[in-house]
């Protein structure tokens, strides 16, 4: 099961020396544990925040979110409005992610020199009764795996943060992915993965090196891809699973493994939220990798590379 660790917002003053901080941090985070920081441990200005409480999402029951994708400094998913509004936006979901990144390479230095920048997100939705196809639901349990973006047995790491000035964001936690593989994995309704032969695995890894990212989908990200989805139809699991409540409050941020951490979003309106896809080579306890839970019990290597 996932526990909270909660830092204070002068971390740095609190938990010993940087390497050896920056190591605890990152452990903590595999073992499948929330870090949580009261209030948010690096600076938004306040226009910012109160110029993103304004807008509004495009086809909310199409785009789960509006996202900043900080490669190609593009928007989707926005309602739109003037050109001023758009590159207003775009700069404050710049800035969050920049500084996101900066506080979590301090925080998590072991991660910087080797990690993926990928997707910047907000939140404008109020989560709770949002009516979306049940795959893209957040309000059910469910481990991440993206459909479109594999990692080749990488890991998620989410940072959220939330900006509503009055409600908190509140989740729900079960067990880890460990433990979830342990229930699951190898049953009829999820068999184990299997390696793919020499040729296929050489094709995939050409197609992902010619930038056609999304076909080269290893053994792991196809399983994981439908644990997702197996997870969130799981009537039994879904209901009686067991589980812990975390509010998180207004101006507070938390970071997450989310490919550990089963979890459902019941409520909460206005987030923002940086990806970092992290590599398996600057893991603390690569052991406690998914990959790696799920070669052990398949008997093969799962990943292209």
């Amino acid at each position: 099961m996932t526990h909270l660790v909660e830092l204070p917002k002068d971390w740095p003053a609190e938990i010993g020396e940087q390497p050896e901080r920056a190591r605890w941090c990152c452990s903590q985070l595999e073992m499948g544990n929330i870090l949580f920081f009261p209030g948010i441990p690096f600076e938004l200005p306040a226009q910012a925040l109160e110029f993103l409480l304004t807008q509004q999402q495009s086809g909310a029951r199409i785009h789960k979110n509006i996202a900043y994708r900080p490669a190609q400094n593009r928007l989707t998913g926005y309602a739109g409005g003037s050109p001023e509004q758009v590159a207003r936006l775009r700069e404050i979901m710049r800035l969050y992610s920049q500084r996101a990144i900066q506080f979590a390479s301090e925080l998590l230095a072991p991660y910087a020199a080797h990690w993926h920048v990928d997707f910047t997100s907000f939140r404008p939705q109020q989560e709770k009764g949002r009516q979306i196809r049940e795959s893209a639901r957040n309000d059910l349990f469910h481990v991440d795996s993206f459909p479109t973006r594999p990692t080749d047995g990488d890991r998620i790491l989410r940072i959220f943060t939330n900006i509503n000035p009055s409600e908190p964001r509140v989740w729900l936690t079960s067990e880890t992915f460990d433990e979830l593989a342990a229930r699951f994995a190898g049953s009829e309704s999820m068999p184990l993965p299997r390696n793919f032969a020499g040729l296929r695995r050489a094709v995939l890894r050409l197609a992902g090196a010619a930038g056609f990212k999304s076909l080269a989908r290893s053994p792991y990200d196809r399983w994981m891809l439908r644990f997702h989805h197996f997870l969130k139809a799981h009537r039994d699991f879904q209901a009686n699973g067991p589980r812990t409540r975390w509010e998180f409050p207004p101006n507070s941020t938390w970071l997450a493994f989310t490919d550990m951490v089963s979890h459902a979003v019941l409520s909460g309106q206005f987030a923002l939220e940086q990806t970092l896809i992290i590599s398996r080579q600057s893991l603390q306890l690569a052991e406690k990798a998914p990959v790696k839970i799920l070669e052990r019990l398949a008997g093969c290597t799962l990943t292209l590379s």
